[in-house]
């Protein structure tokens, strides 16, 4: 399957929002605290194969309704979309799994672990202490982070066997936190190309029990 630049879709019974490049995550939160699925000052949990940490150009306005969410989210970088939530106060601290060689200093509202393994042994009771489950919890999740290869852009992919690949899904899915939304993004380019981008939205879609026919565009 190929997938248009605003490929876009949500599985309503899930809360899971799905685009093809991450950029349309920024919309996804918004829209969610438009209709009430998370709260402001929500913590974002973000696992991919880069930080995404980038400042947006401009202002960010505040946002009544999901048209003007989408048009701005059109205007984003892939990059660009974590920084403009927090300015928002949609998301107050992001919780990083990345082994992106971008350095970016860690504060109170940037925390980073760089491999799940790092996170286990490392942070995790720490993030667990710190997380507020009051508070909403969002996971981000990019299949790119399955792709080991960061050198080559649309080909060349060095996956995760299909069972490291479908362990780590099962681990998001069930062993971090009871999730208040989801979103995923597809970026086939940094996963290798079309094909084992396919590949692991297949894996995707097994792991979390999603059908696409239950799916809406958004």
């Amino acid at each position: 399957m190929n997938y248009r630049e605003d490929y876009k879709i949500f599985f309503p019974d899930n809360k899971i929002f799905l685009s093809r490049n991450h950029n349309w995550a920024f919309a996804a939160w918004e829209i969610g605290r438009l209709r009430g699925y998370i709260n402001a000052r929500a913590s974002l949990i973000h696992i991919d194969g880069h930080l995404d940490y980038c400042e947006p150009h401009g202002e960010v306005p505040e946002f009544e309704t999901e048209t003007q969410v989408i048009e701005y989210a059109q205007k984003l970088d892939i990059a660009e979309f974590i920084i403009p939530a927090q300015k928002n106060s949609t998301i107050e601290t992001v919780y990083m799994i990345s082994d992106d060689t971008v350095d970016v200093s860690e504060n109170e509202k940037f925390k980073r672990a760089y491999t799940l393994n790092h996170y286990e042994h490392i942070h995790r009771e720490e993030w667990i202490n710190e997380i507020d489950t009051k508070n909403s919890i969002i996971l981000d999740l990019d299949l790119d982070y399955f792709n080991k290869n960061h050198l080559d852009w649309g080909f060349n992919p060095v996956l995760l066997t299909d069972e490291q690949i479908k362990q780590q899904l099962e681990y998001f899915k069930n062993s971090m936190w009871e999730w208040d939304m989801i979103t995923v993004a597809l970026s086939p380019e940094f996963c290798g190309g079309i094909e084992p981008c396919n590949h692991l939205f297949r894996l995707f879609l097994e792991v979390f029990e999603l059908d696409l026919n239950d799916a809406i565009e958004w």
